[in-house]
């Protein structure tokens, strides 16, 4: 392990086969790591063990349960590097180094450790007055040490990027609504578009109805903060069309409307804009990284409340598509604001769209917590998305959406209704979608109700706000670059 420099503390992993063969490792430290490899209890599932070392040049060495060789792919090496900072939260800790030899490549390697070190620097708990209960010490270096010496400092940068995409996600989903209003939101686009140079337009509610989007503006009726649609630029091939559309839910706040929600968890609602964030963050990081491909990012912004103006269940609007909307629930508002921005996407030239949205609670009885549903047409850009999800290891699972699905959600008196009743739910929502995406253009949808969230702490990531999406289309982007078909 060549070129290792003095660090406060470096993070091992633990093969249930045994140690990890790292070579070059101070005599010292050697010792200390076959030590902890004795000790059963590290040997337990997502298990780490500090270890005070003060020899070597290292004053600590962390040791993570990395699971069976066979299995440690990307996700899990990330796992490994954002549990073993973790560790070190509560300690004076200025440097970290991370070492793997694992079977991945090298540039895998650089990517997950560096993206595992931005997702443990995030804390949740911005808001409390005590410094020492806010903030993870910043770490002055970071070391990420594989077998080959070459560069790979593109590859650094790279990750450093996504990581930042991640936790920007984060913390915009973890702020309160009371403080991020969809004009709030706007302004975090703008000042984020001006750092990346990226073009940001917000259109108000008078040129969103210029534009028919009653959809969208439905939503925002029972609320006395206006609603912001967010549109993104990002040119990095030039000329005209983007190869990637991303449309993300923005709803700042959902009560659910007329259709009120059970109180019981309505305080996570604040989160209900993941999906915008999931869009700004992923054209923001493709601008910072210079992709070679243009990207629209789309965010219809609005709260979701009851009031004396609020739409009701019953009520019929029409989309900026024309097609006339029976509103039989009122909490299936995410689908009523993301049709309006497919059709916005579409008409500005784009030639994929995604779809990322908090959507229903029905994706997560089907797949959990842990899973993020896949919808979409053709199958092989489905396929695309899937395979981009693999290589940055998320995990993604694709989802049918089938002629009894639609026909679910026809209406008696309307051309669509907004909801198909509890069976099938997270399919009839898809559906909705998709009856709004036009000229055939591939479209994928993904449903992170299940993964925006997590409500217990884990060695490699505190409860709260999780980021998801964003890793995967930076990558399905960049397979996109410089103007693929």
């Amino acid at each position: 392990m060549s070129g290792l420099k003095a660090t406060d503390a470096l993070v091992l992993p633990l093969f249930e086969e045994g140690l990890a063969q790292i070579r070059g490792l101070p005599r010292g430290v050697q010792s200390a790591y076959e030590r902890v490899a004795k000790d059963d209890a590290v040997k337990l599932a997502y298990h780490r063990m500090v270890q005070t070392l003060e020899r070597g040049g290292i004053n600590r060495l962390v040791v993570v349960n990395a699971g069976k060789r066979a299995d440690f792919n990307i996700e899990r090496a990330r796992r490994v590097a954002s549990a073993g900072v973790r560790a070190l939260w509560d300690l004076s800790v200025r440097s970290v180094a991370i070492a793997f030899d694992s079977g991945l490549d090298d540039r895998t390697a650089v990517r997950a450790a560096t993206e595992g070190v931005h997702f443990a620097m995030f804390r949740p708990e911005s808001l409390r007055t005590q410094a020492r209960l806010r903030h993870l010490p910043p770490l002055a270096s970071v070391q990420i040490v594989v077998g080959d010496s070459k560069s790979l400092a593109a590859e650094v940068d790279r990750a450093d990027i996504v990581g930042q995409a991640v936790n920007l996600v984060r913390r915009l989903s973890n702020t309160p609504a009371n403080q991020l209003t969809p004009r709030v939101l706007a302004d975090e686009a703008m000042a984020l578009g001006k750092e990346a140079k990226v073009k940001v337009e917000v259109l108000d509610e008078k040129q969103a109805e210029r534009l028919g989007m009653q959809s969208f503006l439905s939503v925002s009726h029972g609320s006395h903060e206006p609603p912001r649609f967010i549109v993104l630029r990002y040119h990095g091939r030039g000329g005209s069309g983007y190869e990637l559309a991303v449309v993300g839910k923005g709803i700042t706040f959902d009560s659910g409307g007329i259709s009120l929600k059970d109180p019981e968890g309505m305080h996570l609602m604040k989160g209900d804009m993941t999906g915008g964030a999931v869009a700004i963050a992923t054209v923001w990081a493709l601008a910072k990284a210079g992709a070679k491909v243009n990207a629209l990012g789309v965010v219809p912004a609005t709260e979701n409340l009851p009031g004396g103006a609020a739409t009701k269940p019953g009520d019929v609007v029409t989309s900026m598509g024309g097609k006339t909307i029976e509103v039989i629930n009122t909490d299936a508002e995410g689908r009523l604001v993301l049709v309006d921005g497919v059709t916005y996407a579409l008409q500005q030239g784009a030639r994929r769209v995604v779809t990322v949205a908090t959507l229903t609670g029905a994706i997560v009885v089907a797949l959990g917590n842990h899973l993020t549903g896949v919808f979409g047409k053709p199958d092989d850009f489905v396929g695309d998305v899937i395979g981009a999800s693999k290589r940055a290891g998320e995990k993604m699972w694709p989802m049918p959406i089938t002629p009894e699905h639609r026909l679910q959600i026809q209406s008696d008196i309307a051309d669509i209704k907004n909801t198909g009743g509890r069976p099938g739910g997270a399919c009839t929502a898809a559906a909705f979608i998709e009856a709004h995406v036009q000229d055939g253009r591939p479209w994928a949808h993904l449903d992170i109700a299940g993964t925006f969230w997590a409500e217990e702490e884990t060695l490699h990531s505190p409860k709260g706000p999780q980021g998801p999406a964003v890793r995967t289309l930076f990558e399905l982007a960049e397979s996109l670059a410089d103007g693929a078909a």
